[in-house]
This record gives structure tokens, C-alpha cells and sequence, in this order.
């Protein structure tokens, strides 16, 4: 409700602001834009509005998929790492004439992780030893929350000519603690083997706890029409 109500008063911000446009330093030559970006959010697209100098509202998307291998708490990790969001944030340019922006804004988040793994060795928990082969392979997610707010800062300029800019942004999203989820579908479940799973669920949120703050490096070529 919060990030809804942010979103609500932004928009309004930036109708007002299209109100007094041509009272304040005159209307933005070509105020549309769309442009492609690279970012750690993964590859995506990005149009926009500058509602005056002072104002503007972008709208965009990200997607990337990538693997990599961990090693957490005694088991080895292959991780699927699925980058989806799309999102708004409102610019606010506080110096006139320059392209340093401030930005906030929320994005419905789909990132998650797919993970497969196996124990690298005996396991005990509680005075029971479970092995790899009586584990078998643990599957699980780690999913966070669906809307991130999103704050950061950046610079938007020229290039080549006025419909040409290049944008850099820096910031973080928000996502929220990380839910996992684990299991070891190829055996059957005993109270060691489920102690066992959750002693790793609880490993694996703590070991990927700073993920809840993405780090956000975007570039985004753009042309305005």
C-alpha cells in the first residue's frame, strides 16, 4: 500500500509539474524518448517522458538469465539465476540545465533462484549422520518480494546530436529477505533428513541475505523524438 500510495502521489507530481512547464524555463524539446539498456538487472528496454525540465517518467523492463556455482554450509550449489522486473521511477532533475537526476521509483520484482545441490559429505544433526547417498539431491527456490521499491541517482547527456543521449544510474532495489524454499524429492523424508533440509534453508537465506539489496549499475543509450 505504501509503495502504491508513493506512486500515486508521483504521478500527480508530475502532472502537476506539465501544468506550470511553460512558466518555469519553457517545454523540453523532445520531451518522448526510448532507449536500450544494460544493467544489473540484466538486458531491457526503457521510454520515457520529460514532463519539463525539472520533471520526468520512465517506464522499463530487465531480463537475464545466468548460472553459477556455491558452495554453502557443506553443500555444493548449482544456482539458476532468473533477473525479471518491470517498473516505473519518477526523475527529479534539481539543478536546471544539467542531467543529474534523482530517482525513485518500484518495480514488480520476478527474480529468483533455482537451486540444485548435493551434501560433500556426512552430514550429522543431532547426533544422526546422513549421507549424500541417503540425502540424495536437494532442489529449491529463492524468491523475494514481488514489489521493490527503488531509489537511486544518476545522469542523462547528449551525444552526437540533441535526439541522442546516453544515461547512467546508480541505486539499489529493494527486495525484500529472501524466501527459500528446499527439499529432496528422490528420498524418502525422515526426521534427520528434514533436519537436515532446514538446518540448509536456514544456511542458504543467510548466505544470499544481502541480495535484499540489489545493487543497481544501469547505462541506457536513448533517442528522443
Amino acid at each position: 500500500m505504501r509503495t502504491t500510495a508513493l506512486l500515486a502521489f508521483a504521478l500527480a507530481v508530475a502532472g502537476a509539474s506539465a501544468a506550470t512547464a511553460q512558466t518555469m524555463d519553457g517545454p523540453v524539446e523532445s520531451p518522448f524518448h526510448v532507449g536500450a539498456q544494460a544493467s544489473t538487472l540484466g538486458l531491457g528496454l526503457e521510454a520515457g517522458y520529460r514532463v519539463n525540465p525539472l520533471v520526468g517518467l520512465r517506464l522499463g523492463g530487465n531480463m537475464f538469465t545466468f548460472s553459477t556455482d556455491r558452495g554453502i554450509s557443506g553443500v555444493d550449489y548449482d544456482l539458476d539465476v532468473k533477473l525479471r522486473s518491470f517498473g516505473a521511477v519518477l526523475d527529479v532533475y534539481p539543478v536546471a540545465g544539467t542531467g543529474f537526476r534523482i530517482s525513485g521509483g518500484a518495480r514488480l520484482n520476478y527474480n529468483k533462484a533455482d537451486l540444485t545441490g548435493t551434501l560433500s559429505g556426512p552430514r550429522s544433526f543431532g547426533g544422526v549422520v546422513v549421507t549424500p547417498q541417503q540425502a540424495g539431491e536437494l532442489t529449491g527456490k529463492a524468491t523475494f518480494d514481488r514489489v521493490a521499491p527503488y531509489a537511486g541517482i544518476g545522469y542523462n547527456g547528449t551525444v552526437f546530436s540533441p535526439n541522442f543521449s546516453v544515461g547512467l544510474d546508480l541505486g539499489v532495489l529493494f527486495q525484500g529477505k529472501p524466501r527459500v524454499s528446499l527439499s529432496a524429492p528422490g528420498v524418502a523424508t525422515t526426521p534427520a533428513i528434514a533436519a537436515v533440509l532446514e538446518d540448509q534453508r536456514r544456511e542458504v537465506e543467510d548466505s544470499i541475505r544481502a541480495a535484499r539489496f540489489w545493487p543497481v549499475v544501469a547505462i541506457t543509450a536513448s533517442y528522443r523524438f
